[in-house]
């Protein structure tokens, strides 16, 4: 019978909010925004392209609206997906301008392996702990 196991626990990366940190994030979220522009009209012109090829190949007087309008559904479906995904960058991109400087918020969570024994607590070893970064450098490791 083992006496120990490796587990894993989560580690929360935390970050002292500064204008830097504002900055790098409020970037990272245009960038993402300027994806999902990309990816709305790329897919408006492939559902376009789509359409005009069925469209093309049916000259021969089949019944293409099915098709047509299931392009159709597709793209719109898409389309409200990524228009969701604008809405929920515009709002991060707004709650970040609302953050005071110096306030703390958690950035990610990492895993962190942690060895239990027979006899020990398993909730206090696999109680996560912290580490605490200002503009990119650790300042605090809480374990």
């Amino acid at each position: 019978m083992a006496e120990t196991i490796q587990l894993v626990r989560q580690i929360a990366v935390r970050a002292i909010v500064t204008e830097n940190f504002k900055t790098q994030v409020g970037n990272e979220i245009n960038r993402n925004l300027q994806q999902i522009d990309a990816e709305l009209q790329q897919l408006e012109f492939k559902g376009k392209r789509a359409v005009s090829d069925i469209e093309k190949r049916s000259q021969g007087g089949n019944d293409v609206r099915p098709q047509i309008e299931a392009i159709r559904q597709q793209v719109e479906t898409e389309k409200a997906r990524l228009m969701q995904l604008k809405e929920e960058m515009q709002g991060q991109f707004q709650a970040l301008s609302e953050l005071p400087l110096g306030s703390v918020v958690t950035q990610f969570t990492v895993e962190n392996p942690v060895e239990v024994r027979i006899g020990e607590n398993i909730f206090q070893r696999l109680e996560g702990g912290e580490i605490l970064v200002k503009d990119g450098i650790i300042q605090e490791i809480r374990i």
